[in-house]
């Protein structure tokens, strides 16, 4: 293990700790915001400790260094990060310089994924009461201050008219993934398809990826993460794991209109609108 330091075009300097001088593939772990991407990252993580591999949890470091998405996505120091036999996750947001990178494109890649209108739900109750919001820095307080935002307008407009608002971005971080979707290498996960069976999940991203994941394996991270809500709790991060919840928390007309907005990305995610 070894550090690596990225200088970004706006002048920040991030720090991260990476394997040098394996051979073979990277891994990479994608989850569309509020689509279980947490509950991935933990099991991607889990698994690279009992494989021998270090997670690069790139998307949280930027996070809790306050460091906008869009001040990172498209920034060429992002390559030098690529080193094979590297898992790099933490992305909520698609990390486009990395497109055309040979390591990446040769690569397996795993991308969880949730109707769309069911995120949007939990978006908002996450931003509203319980996303945590990272500390200022000495160099930064943007991703603080614009957590800060969001939960003020959450608060104040309500979970109709905050969704709403952030299906437009919802939509262009979701076409953002339009070629990992189409990427022979990547495997698409339905948050529907495993958020009850996470033995599953498990299984197939070690399958995917050639890890093993033995009995003991699966059941330490299990005891972490098939968490089941006994009834709802607005602040709590495990909110509720049941698909369609947009059907019980918002208004018909709300549901019909984000069916229009979200239209082609719930058609690239594998989702039909009226569902």
């Amino acid at each position: 293990m070894q550090k690596v330091t990225i200088a970004l075009k706006n002048g920040r300097h991030v720090t991260f700790d990476v394997d040098l001088g394996l051979e073979g593939p990277a891994f990479f772990v994608f989850g569309i915001r509020k689509s279980g991407s947490t509950l991935l990252n933990i099991i991607a993580a889990e698994m690279c400790r009992s494989n021998g591999r270090m997670f690069v949890n790139v998307g949280d470091k930027f996070f809790q260094g306050n460091v906008l998405a869009v001040d990172w996505q498209t920034d060429p120091a992002l390559h030098a990060l690529l080193h094979p036999g590297n898992t790099y996750g933490g992305f909520r947001n698609m990390p486009l310089a990395m497109l055309k990178n040979p390591l990446f494109e040769s690569s397996p890649k795993v991308l969880i994924v949730r109707d769309p209108r069911d995120a949007l739900v939990s978006e908002y109750f996450s931003d509203a009461y319980s996303h945590p919001i990272p500390s200022a820095s000495s160099d930064s307080s943007d991703t603080a201050t614009l957590m800060e935002r969001h939960r003020q307008r959450a608060l104040r407009e309500g979970i109709d008219g905050y969704v709403l608002e952030r299906a437009q971005s919802m939509v262009r971080t979701i076409l953002e993934f339009r070629d990992v979707v189409n990427d022979p290498t990547t495997k698409v996960l339905k948050y529907e398809d495993y958020v009850f069976n996470k033995r599953e999940l498990i299984n197939v991203m070690a399958q995917h990826f050639s890890w093993s994941a033995d009995e003991n394996s699966i059941a330490a991270i299990l005891n972490r993460v098939d968490i089941r809500p006994a009834k709802e709790d607005p602040q709590a991060f495990v909110r509720r794991v049941t698909p369609g919840d947009h059907r019980e928390k918002l208004q018909p007309s709300t549901i019909a209109t984000l069916d229009v907005v979200l239209l082609g990305a719930m058609r690239l995610m594998g989702y039909s609108e009226g569902g």
